[in-house]
């Protein structure tokens, strides 16, 4: 039994260098646009702890366009993110604890660790694959609707 707890550690280890995906499932998730339409649904990873939010999407290579990671918060504040072992051109949205976008950066580009600021208060972040946000006609006042329960949304 002692050989296999450091054994385990080190699978744990190189599964996150490699960037593999957590196997618990997420929310699905989708935007309402101030126009009435729906986005096409997003599978999420939920990123709620602070290590699972420093490690985000970094290391991954791959990320299909329906797929994209939802950072969790305990509270709304300005929020700044990199691209630091980023490989994937990401568009990133940020959204207040009512789950309505207040601002978005798209085409975050890869490997670069110059901060990208939500330039408002917000408590989520939802990363997705970079050309997601005009390609679906995100905007600031959308809202982000789940099929679950997002921790700490109201």
């Amino acid at each position: 039994m002692r050989k296999s707890v450091p054994c385990l550690i080190f699978l744990v280890i190189c599964c996150a260098a490699a960037g593999c995906s957590p196997s618990r499932p997420g929310p699905t998730l989708h935007f309402v646009r101030a126009d009435g339409q729906s986005t096409p649904a997003i599978r999420a990873e939920l990123a709620r702890t602070q290590g699972e939010r420093t490690l985000g999407l970094m290391y991954r290579k791959e990320l299909a366009a329906n797929e994209g990671m939802l950072f969790v918060f305990p509270e709304e504040a300005e929020r700044s993110f990199w691209m630091k072992n980023t490989y994937l051109e990401l568009d990133m949205v940020f959204l207040n604890h009512d789950l309505e976008v207040v601002s978005c950066i798209e085409r975050a580009v890869p490997l670069s660790e110059t901060p990208r600021p939500s330039g408002k208060s917000a408590q989520y972040v939802l990363e997705l694959r970079g050309g997601s946000v005009s390609r679906w006609g995100i905007k600031a006042g959308d809202k982000l609707v789940s099929d679950a329960p997002i921790p700490g949304a109201q």
